[in-house]
């Protein structure tokens, strides 16, 4: 039931390694050369900019303007001026925290007709996105479900996917809104619990999809999502694999730092 924990942690870290990088200061020299990164030290002679991964010194006789603001409240040159009188705003990089109620579950060993429902579960999911563009985005994400019980079997099961996720959205507007669709594609871990873990071993997670539809209103967000994991083990005391997939339906409610 261990099988697999150092790899999620690992997952978990990955993610939010990057979660928090803000830029809120740019620096536009005579030459019209752009710096935009955080300042970490001005006088009057020089300016001292952390730009990427570099610690650059600037004269400030070299220095046309700096501009220090928060990012993701810029307003865009966009030809779309205003809608529903709100600003136009530019957020490229989002941290999201959910928490999913699946209303529907389906568990099944491929090759048999019969599945088995799930009992209804709770999903917690955090992500990361940095936008290449406003409207798309890429990020990564983990997932952690409560273990829930399924019918006709004994004992429960869990799955926890890490995945990389691929965004498209509508331009985000003040206060913070947008409407969006989302793909996921990973690698699901899978645990079996209580008595169903004495039924199996070699446990080995799979292939994780799910696509998504949902809206953020003031940085509340409210998500309907479909999902497939896959995985393999073998029955104890047996050479007999089976393959395992589970799907769901969940609706998800979070808020977008």
């Amino acid at each position: 039931m261990k099988k697999g924990i150092s790899a999620i942690i690992i997952s978990f870290i990955c993610l939010f390694f990057f979660a928090f990088t803000v830029y809120a200061e740019k620096v536009i020299m005579n030459d019209g050369t752009e710096y935009e990164g955080n300042i970490h030290h001005e006088d009057d002679s020089v300016v001292f900019i952390v730009y990427k991964e570099d610690l650059i010194k600037l004269n400030k006789s070299d220095i046309k303007e700096i501009i220090k603001e928060d990012k993701s409240k810029k307003k865009t040159g966009s030809m779309i001026d205003n809608i529903d009188n709100t600003d136009i705003v530019e957020d490229y990089n989002e941290t999201i925290v959910q928490i999913g109620y699946d209303v529907y579950g389906k568990y099944f060993h491929k090759g048999h007709e019969d599945e088995t429902d799930s009992i209804n579960g709770l999903t917690f999911a955090a992500k990361y996105y940095h936008y290449f563009i406003n409207e798309f985005g890429v990020g990564c994400g983990i997932n952690f479900q409560n273990s829930r019980k399924l019918e006709d079997i004994p004992g429960e099961v869990y799955f926890v996917p890490t995945y990389i996720s691929l965004k498209l959205r509508s331009v985000p507007t003040e206060p913070y809104k947008y409407g969006y669709a989302v793909a996921n594609v990973g690698y699901s871990f899978f645990f079996p619990v209580s008595d169903y873990d004495t039924y199996l071993t070699d446990e080995k997670g799979g292939l994780f999809y799910s696509i998504g539809l949902g809206i953020v209103y003031n940085r509340f967000l409210f998500e309907v999502t479909g999902a497939i994991h896959s995985s393999k083990a073998r029955l104890t005391s047996t050479t007999y694999d089976i393959d395992i997939e589970y799907k769901t339906y969940t609706f998800s409610i979070g808020y977008v730092f």
